[in-house]
């Protein structure tokens, strides 16, 4: 009970602010110099064979968007004639973005909009992954360029440099995690400084899909993802309920639900659980199958959001104890999206 309070009392302390406000600092001046870098060393070294990424971000977790400027010189392909840009800017599409792993080479479709200035951006919406009907890039590294068809029989061929990544002031930032496939999508720097994606494996985790409510307890719907997430005859997974403060756990076989492998329900007779003598806090768990590992937190994990708690909110309810007090059943989650019931004894008789 001490520990945890104070860790409360520490992250809540002016030093602790004091210590985020440096790392933002901290995190802006190194963009700032990234930039820095990027125009003063790098784009000139590149000597016009490099476009400058102006923005690159995968968001919901699969889906690429990409703009670069290219550089002067370089034959941009419909830039003569009378369809070198149509009404709304917009040249032919004959250029590509690159996938570079290895000798594998993927082509993707890129858009060439000429700006007010004069100068040609290169524009893509790539979606990643065969498997949801996007290009068939796989798990590693992959180094983004460009291909611009100029009409001549070699293809002009351009790096992508700078990470052009936006900064997130906002409640919600970039979801690096593909909601199907689990895989994790990141965009990074080569140390030459060329645009690269790296692309990891699933990881297992347990996603709440409802907190069902009732008059003697909750039952949470929930889905578990990541490697063997649908295992056809296996045992129903087991759930930890766990008090923190006491130490207390208890264990409850989940049930499936119907028409799909992956979802389960586990219900918890609250009222028949509950302490009534002091108020607590308890959070789910999976117990590790039976290729161990560590459990798994049942909660909110695979979100845009940088404040689960203050942004997902469901509704409190009430439940009635085997000794008649009535409890207030409050559903939260904490920063790492962790489902957390905090059950308050009210000392009233109503509820």
């Amino acid at each position: 009970m001490i520990k945890k309070s104070a860790g409360i009392a520490l992250r809540r302390s002016p030093a602790m602010k004091v210590g985020a406000s440096v790392r933002r600092r901290a995190a802006a001046g190194l963009a700032s110099g990234r930039s820095t870098l990027v125009d003063s060393v790098l784009m000139p070294a590149a000597q016009g064979s490099a476009a400058r990424v102006q923005y690159a971000a995968v968001l919901d977790g699969h889906t690429l968007n990409l703009r670069a400027l290219l550089p002067a010189g370089v034959p941009v392909p419909g830039a003569s004639g009378a369809d070198a840009a149509g009404a709304d800017g917009d040249a032919p599409a004959r250029a590509h973005v690159l996938f570079i792993s290895g000798g594998t080479r993927i082509r993707a479709a890129a858009r060439l909009h000429r700006e007010r200035d004069g100068q040609t951006s290169v524009q893509a919406t790539v979606l990643l992954g065969e498997d949801i009907g996007g290009v068939p890039v796989t798990l590693g590294r992959w180094t983004l360029g460009l291909e611009l068809d100029s009409g001549s029989p070699a293809p002009v061929r351009l790096q992508l440099i700078g990470d052009g990544a936006p900064a997130y002031g906002g409640p919600t930032r970039p979801l690096d995690t593909c909601v199907r496939t689990g895989r994790r999508h990141r965009l990074g720097l080569t140390p030459a400084g060329r645009l690269r994606l790296t692309i990891a494996p699933a990881v297992a985790r347990a996603e709440v899909l409802r907190v069902n409510r009732a008059f003697t307890g909750t039952s949470v719907l929930f889905a578990v993802y990541g490697p063997d997430a649908a295992r056809d005859g296996a045992a129903p997974p087991v759930v930890e309920l766990v008090e923190q403060q006491r130490r207390t756990v208890l264990r409850h076989t989940a049930e499936p639900l119907p028409a799909d492998a992956t979802a389960w329900r586990v219900t918890l007779p609250l009222g028949r659980l509950l302490d009534t003598s002091a108020r607590q806090t308890w959070s789910l768990r999976l117990v590790p199958g039976p290729r161990g590992g560590k459990p798994l937190e049942i909660g909110r994990h695979g979100h845009d959001l940088r404040s689960p708690r203050k942004v997902l909110t469901p509704p409190k309810f009430t439940v009635r104890a085997g000794d008649g007090t009535f409890v207030e059943v409050k559903p939260q989650y904490t920063r790492r999206g962790a489902l957390q019931l905090v059950c308050t004894p009210r000392k009233s008789g109503t509820p």
